[in-house]
């Protein structure tokens, strides 16, 4: 799996000091444009080349709170890749402890915002990652200069 480290802020918490619940998804959001940067497809280089990959389904299941300044890793993995959709699933940890899973299933899209087959190349590189269960090049820990 692919590690993304977030450094909580102080926007991202409520009244008691908990990450609000939709701030989960800006970090699948973070982790999962890292993510393709590190499998050698960087999101924009896809949306330049006339591809954007929009989310037509997401879910997160919370199990323990994450509270302001603390790193958390999300770790992602591509499940699954067909003609013009794919599938990633993430964990949000605190070191050992589990606070969140998700998934997003996104769907390739032209710039009308019509359905299109996904590029080639594009698939290619997540099909890899689903064989290898973790993307070429795109596992290891965190880096400092990744914590925000």
């Amino acid at each position: 799996m692919h590690a993304t480290a977030i450094r909580v802020r102080f926007d991202e918490v409520d009244q008691m000091d908990i990450v609000h619940h939709p701030r989960y998804l800006v970090y699948f959001e973070v982790a999962r444009t890292r993510y393709m940067r590190d499998l050698g497809m960087p999101y924009g280089d896809v949306v330049r080349s006339g591809t954007h990959l929009a989310i037509v389904e997401v879910g997160v299941r919370y199990l323990k709170a994450a509270r302001y300044d603390e790193v958390l890793t999300v770790l992602t993995r591509c499940t699954e890749v067909s003609g013009a959709r794919v599938c990633l699933e993430y964990e949000v940890r605190r070191g050992d402890d589990l606070l969140a899973t998700g998934f997003t299933r996104l769907g390739s899209i032209d710039g009308e915002g019509r359905a299109k087959r996904m590029p080639p190349e594009l698939r290619e590189v997540f099909e890899r990652a689903v064989r290898s269960g973790e993307g070429e090049g795109a596992v290891g820990r965190p880096s400092a200069e990744e914590e925000r």
